[in-house]
């Protein structure tokens, strides 16, 4: 039931937000038609979110948000309650399902593919271009994966290699409870309380890329600290 809601949901969403955009290009709704969205979803499955840290943030800022990823519920979680309008790193793939793919390209989600080798990084970062201009945030799941337990796996460097070439803040996120309220490879969704908690900003104008490695290592500290 809940699923069917969702894909609903997202076809009515979907399709509403590629007609809206080309109808009005500037128009300020996409996050409200996000959030809701997320909203719903998340309330028709019985998912509670609690949000810590949320003063910690500037809404007008533009920021790379990474966190920990063990359920398809944390996409929801992080669209429905950052208090800021998101955008996520999506694979190609993603971009080819009917509706789906369209509203994604039409609210300038990032598409990523790692075929691409080098010349993916250089594709990604005029994307980012574009979600910056247009002051909104980016959210990347550095570990390239669900975990299928509560222990994190190792992040990746190419979030923290977009934040720095763009200047970007690093704000880490934790979420909590998404494992227990949709397991991976599950069809049951449990639902139940969730916590988003949000760090404090961390400022990469003044880092190179030979830093890349302790911001990796110091984001994951916090990011599993907080589990």
């Amino acid at each position: 039931m809940a699923v069917t809601v969702q894909t609903m949901a997202t076809f009515i969403c979907g399709s509403y937000l590629i007609v809206l955009l080309k109808v009005r290009p500037q128009t300020s709704q996409v996050p409200r038609v996000m959030r809701i969205w997320a909203k719903v979803f998340l309330f028709v499955t019985g998912t509670r979110v609690t949000v810590e840290g949320a003063d910690r943030i500037d809404p007008t800022g533009s920021y790379i948000f990474v966190g920990n990823h063990t359920s398809n519920l944390d996409i929801p979680v992080i669209m429905g309650h950052l208090p800021v309008s998101i955008r996520f790193l999506a694979k190609k793939e993603m971009f080819k399902v009917p509706v789906l793919g369209g509203a994604m390209r039409a609210i300038h989600m990032v598409e990523t593919d790692r075929r691409l080798g080098p010349t993916a990084q250089r594709a990604i970062n005029q994307q980012v271009a574009t979600v910056v201009t247009e002051g909104l945030s980016l959210m990347i799941f550095p570990e390239g994966t669900r975990s299928d337990s509560h222990e994190m796996l190792p992040f990746k460097k190419g979030a923290f290699r977009i934040a720095v070439d763009n200047a970007m803040p690093v704000v880490p996120v934790t979420i909590v409870g998404t494992l227990e309220a949709w397991k991976p490879h599950s069809k049951l969704i449990n639902g139940g309380r969730v916590r988003l908690v949000i760090h404090d900003p961390i400022p990469t104008i003044d880092l190179d890329r030979n830093r890349l490695n302790d911001l990796r290592d110091r984001v994951w500290s916090i990011v599993a600290q907080t589990q």
